[in-house]
């Protein structure tokens, strides 16, 4: 079995625990929402950064955390802060009467990397992404809905607190496709060095 990538992106931080959660905070910014289906974990995401690029009006990349864009732009910084980062990447935008427009459907990835001081772990999934409007301006808002996720690759010591769960947000980004660009890639960097899950092999071989 070899490391690989993950087309997609997460991460947390424990600050207290609440009516029975341990709930997991984020930075200042755009709302989310991550609970655990296997264990008494909530997290609540605020973000500080909320940048997205866009090539297309029927596409876009949103990168969202609780780091600032001058961590996420550098590999080293990013690799050894504690902190979150979201990739989202909408594959189509949803229109009525030619695609679902429904919490079921399926419109974006997403990939969650945790990063906690030199160790990581990488959650991914899928879900519905409801745009305010098209991407093609300087500003771009939606919602993610009920969107499942889990983990699938980590660094060696890196403690999972969350397995799978659902995560819903919203956020307003503006454009950057710089930061966008440099956050995305030093996100690959990470995946293609983790481990995956036993029982999620990402990629196989035959030795």
């Amino acid at each position: 079995m070899t490391r690989a990538a993950l087309p997609v992106f997460l991460a947390l931080f424990i600050l207290t625990t609440q009516s029975g959660c341990r709930v997991i905070g984020l930075g200042g910014g755009g709302r989310g929402e991550f609970i655990s289906d296997e264990q008494p974990t909530k997290l609540a995401p605020r973000f500080v950064t909320r940048v997205f690029d866009s090539a297309d009006g029927n596409t876009a990349d949103i990168v969202l955390s609780d780091l600032d864009r001058e961590t996420l732009r550098d590999r080293d910084a990013m690799d050894s802060a504690v902190g979150q980062v979201i990739h989202a990447r909408m594959f189509i935008t949803p229109k009525a009467g030619r695609t679902p427009i429904e919490p079921t459907a399926c419109t974006v990835t997403l990939r969650y990397i945790v990063l906690t001081g030199g160790e990581y772990g990488i959650y991914a999934g899928g879900g519905f992404l409801l745009p305010g409007d098209r991407p093609t301006g300087r500003r771009f808002k939606g919602r993610i809905l009920n969107a499942t996720m889990r983990l699938v690759s980590s660094s060696a010591g890196f403690k999972d607190l969350v397995g799978s769960g659902r995560m819903s947000l919203s956020f307003t980004a503006r454009r950057d496709a710089e930061t966008v660009r440099r956050a995305t890639r030093n996100g690959d960097f990470l995946a293609f060095s983790a481990i995956p899950v036993p029982d999620y092999p990402l990629l196989s071989v035959d030795e």
